[in-house]
């Protein structure tokens, strides 16, 4: 990174109204741990660099629901997401309730890229995939397609 280079937001954190996603930033001032840049409300502002990176992050390109929502109280369905750089993940969306349900069959439940919401909708799945997305947490909540 260095002073008038491009940078671009990997994660908006607490700054949503600032700071949007893979959006390029000029770095006008630096140093060892933050960026100054002029962000979304166009005013000069002070960020960690944790939130920026060199590259762009590839784009969401396709929000796949896998599974027909049977029940959307008490339900599991997988998602696919595809990235521009044709790269595919999954995860499975699951109600507290369906939780609940296994575990009055099994003493315990293990696993990996789950995803609890309490309502399974199509548009509670994508705004979930979305705001994991700004997070910079959305890859690390599914599993790649090999």
């Amino acid at each position: 990174m260095e002073i008038k280079g491009e940078v671009f937001c990997t994660s908006i954190g607490v700054y949503s109204q600032q700071l949007t996603k893979r959006k390029a930033y000029i770095i006008e001032e630096m140093n060892l741990q933050n960026i100054r840049i002029c962000n979304d409300e166009d005013k000069l502002k002070w960020y960690s660099k944790y939130y920026f990176s060199l590259e762009v992050d590839p784009e969401i390109t396709d929000i796949q629901i896998d599974d027909q929502i049977e029940n959307p109280e008490c339900d599991a369905i997988e998602v696919t997401i595809e990235f521009s750089n044709c790269q595919k993940y999954w995860l499975t969306f699951v109600t507290p309730k369906y939780l609940d349900k296994i575990l009055n069959e099994e003493p315990y439940f293990s696993s990996r890229h789950f995803m609890i919401i309490k309502r399974l909708s199509e548009e509670s799945i994508r705004s979930t995939v979305r705001k994991l997305d700004e997070q910079n947490e959305l890859l690390e909540s599914c599993k790649k397609y090999k």
